[in-house]
This record gives C-alpha cells, structure tokens and sequence, in this order.
C-alpha cells in the first residue's frame, strides 16, 4: 500500500509572536494538537484516531533531531518512516508524516499556529482526515532559541487497542441463586476494528482465590444456583477481541447470600 510522507517546506512568514516562558511539557502540547485533530475529525464523521505511544515514542525523537539541528526535513528527523516503523516492529498497512516548526509562543500557541499550516496545505490535511489510518503519534520538542518542532506519524493499523470489560448487574434469584450481568465493547478505530470475542469469569467467595468458572464465552449472564449463605460471593470479567487484545479485570463486584 502506498504511504504518504509529506513535510511543510516553508518557515512562518510572519514574525514570531515573543517567546512565552516554558509552561506546557512537550506532552502537554501534543494533547493539544491530539485534540484539534480529532475534533476535526469528529466533526468531518470520521472516527478519532487512538493514540500509540510506540509512534509518539519515534515521532518525539524524529522532533527531537530536527530541534537539534534547526533542520525541517524528514531526512534530518532520521529518515525514512517506513524504514524506521519496520526497524521497531511497528505493523503498518500504511503511514504518513507531517512535520513543522514555529516560532510562535510555546505552548497553545505554537500549537495553533502548527495546526492552523497542516490544516491550511491540503496534502497535509489529506493525512489529518484520512479515511483509512487509525493510529497517530505526536512528537513535541522546544529548541535552544525556544522554537517548537512537531512531528505526527499516523498508521493504518491492524487492531491492538485493548477492549473493555463492565460489570452490569448482580443480584439473588429464589435467595440463592446469584445472577451477574456484564458487557463489553471494542473501542472503534477508522478501519480494522477486530470486534468483542469473548469474555472470561472469575468468582470467589469471601476472601479465597480467585476461579475462573467461564473461559471465551461469548455470553454475558450467568446464574449459580444453591449459592452456600452466610458469604460473599465476588465476580469480576475481562474482554478479549479478535484478535487476541485482552481488556483489564473489572473491579470486582460481590453479592451477599444472607
């Protein structure tokens, strides 16, 4: 699959606004390019992309680099995407990157004024709204003259976004048959969505150890009947997709059989 690898070759052709004291991690202003993104997004009916740290974690140092050297190129940032995404064993179906840099205040608005150039060059708003990547990274990094370098690494992805487990409702039937409800979802990606598989059931009464008493059912009810009295009996889930990503435990929630 072809993959795009775009770049703003121009500088601001304004005068940068004066440099505001360094208030905002790097971390920071990548949520605020992550937030515009995916508002636009959203407001286009295209899904949010998901966040990845192993992308933010090649981006960051592909701005790094670039901050280092005052250089706004892909080859100064280390290269090739492709090569780099394969030498970390990062799956790819396809990819882009967009970079820049401003002058502008460090913080909202360095982050605006970058957005507001990806935005404005239709290429660079091509990989922003893409109807087929679903991850993206975002790297941040501030300069020795206060300047702020940004690269964005998006990917089309197979699922790896863990699922997510919920307990629902737990209640006695005929004194002591407990019932425990529970549900799950897979959180949407633009394309490559694996979907809920199954699920997996642990109970325990009072203090003991943990049982699992359901392994991949695809159920979401089950019902213990002639439950012992006088104990707590706790339930807890977790989720798997289909592709094998597997949802935290849920807290676990408990009954008393009087």
């Amino acid at each position: 699959m072809l993959a795009m690898t775009l770049t703003i070759a121009t500088l601001l052709a304004a005068a940068p606004a004066p440099a505001a004291a360094a208030t905002a991690t790097p971390a920071e202003v990548a949520g605020m390019l992550l937030t515009r993104l995916n508002a636009d997004r959203t407001n286009a009916g295209l899904t949010v992309y998901r966040s990845w740290s192993a992308l933010a974690t090649l981006a960051t140092e592909r701005a790094g680099r670039m901050a280092a050297t005052h250089n706004l190129s892909h080859a100064a940032a280390g290269g090739d995407i492709g090569d780099a995404l394969d030498a970390r064993g990062i799956g790819w179906l396809g990819y882009g990157e967009a970079i820049a840099n401003s002058g502008y205040a460090w913080g909202a608005d360095a982050a605006a004024h970058i957005y507001g150039m990806w935005w404005s060059s239709p290429q660079h708003r091509a990989i922003m709204m893409s109807a087929t990547s679903n991850y993206v990274g975002f790297g941040v990094a501030r300069a020795d003259d206060g300047s702020t370098w940004v690269s964005a690494i998006t990917t089309e992805s197979l699922d790896h976004t863990p699922p997510v487990a919920r307990n629902g409702r737990i209640y006695l039937r005929y004194r002591d048959d407990i019932v425990f409800r529970w549900s799950g979802t897979d959180p949407r990606l633009q394309t490559h969505t694996a979907g809920i598989h199954s699920y997996d059931v642990m109970a325990r009464r009072d203090t003991g150890s943990w049982v699992k008493i359901r392994n991949d059912t695809t159920a979401t009810v089950l019902v213990l009947a002639n439950r012992a009295h006088r104990h707590w009996w706790s339930f807890r889930v977790q989720a798997k997709d289909r592709r094998g990503n597997l949802s935290r435990w849920t807290t676990a929630i408990r009954i008393w059989v009087p």
